[in-house]
């Protein structure tokens, strides 16, 4: 484990939790369902909330896009406390509150302009140039 940092863990585990979180929401065993009933909410409720989590695993995972995933991951997890509190369910709402304070370390691993690298490649050149966010060339690949 090379460039690793205890940030981007805490960012992959998380990716795998909210990987977990949609799949339940989307396989729906009977303890989600009736949840889910009881608090007054569809089916389609469950599977769009469940979506969305797997795309806040997806991007959480991707450092490229861990920031949308970090919005997007801390908004379902608002709305769950929201409505865990709302529906006096608080021992259920501790888990959703560490979850939530868990979004914030990973924020150090997102990735900053100057570490994200794009590639251009001309259609008339067998090389590659690697710029920096800010434009500046850092090297030449070649095929």
């Amino acid at each position: 484990m090379s460039d690793i940092s205890i940030y981007d863990l805490i960012a992959l585990w998380l990716s795998v939790i909210f990987s977990a979180i949609g799949l339940v929401q989307l396989i729906g065993p009977r303890f989600v369902r009736e949840a889910y009933r009881g608090w007054g909410y569809g089916r389609s409720v469950r599977l769009v909330t469940g979506v969305l989590d797997i795309v806040a695993a997806i991007m959480l995972g991707l450092p490229a896009l861990r920031v949308w995933g970090i919005a997007v991951a801390a908004i379902l997890t608002f709305g769950s406390i929201i409505v865990f509190l709302n529906h006096r369910q608080y021992r259920q709402a501790v888990p959703a509150i560490g979850l939530m304070l868990a979004l914030i370390p990973a924020t150090v691993a997102v990735p900053r302009p100057a570490q994200i690298q794009f590639v251009e490649r001309s259609p008339y050149s067998v090389s590659q140039t690697v710029l920096a966010a800010d434009d500046t060339v850092t090297g030449t690949i070649r095929d």
